[in-house]
């Protein structure tokens, strides 16, 4: 077999590209190129795994986005009321302070900031979902691991490239072994 002849390929993404021919792994893209000897490689390992960050992180926002909904009507409640008490009581006394027109204005202020909870939490409740899916996906990463240096390939979801690359450089470096 010539050693220009590829063994197995494998598509990263974003124009990258892994090859392996029988005496070398070729990393291309990005507007670079690597090339390292088969000789020099000490071990492949290839795994899938779900990112438990992704998933804590989907949970958090999941609880702030139903506190949110939780004490939105309550808020706005309790804010309205208070807001018609204090326009009530500037209603009866014609010779009000300006320290009631502030506090109407504060509770008019809540009350607003109170209807848009509901629109954050919705916009959390995206996000969380966002991360859920990303966690759910998971993610495969191909170490090759050289003398002095570890390479890492992550590829989003369960990617069979991946295994079937790394599957090749093993039956590779097993049979220069030989």
């Amino acid at each position: 077999m010539s050693n220009d002849l590829p063994v197995a390929e494998c598509v990263l993404g974003r124009g990258a590209q892994l090859t392996l021919y029988p005496n070398r792994v070729v990393l291309r893209g990005g507007g670079a190129m690597e090339t390292v000897a088969l000789a020099q490689l000490a071990s492949v390992r290839v795994v899938f795994e779900r990112e438990p960050r992704k998933l804590r992180w989907a949970l958090i926002l999941a609880a702030i986005a139903v506190l949110l909904f939780w004490v939105a009507r309550p808020l706005q409640g309790i804010a309205v009321s208070a807001a018609a008490d204090v326009a009530e009581g500037i209603r009866r006394e014609s010779s009000a302070g300006a320290v009631p027109g502030v506090l109407l204005a504060t509770f008019n202020a809540l009350a607003s900031f109170a209807r848009s909870l509901p629109k954050f939490g919705t916009a959390l409740v995206i996000w969380a979902s966002a991360l859920g899916a990303l966690w759910l996906l998971g993610v495969t990463r191909l170490t090759l691991s050289f003398a002095a240096v570890e390479r890492v390939f992550r590829m989003r979801g369960r990617n069979r490239g991946l295994f079937e690359f790394a599957e090749a450089v093993s039956t590779e470096i097993a049979e220069r072994g030989e």
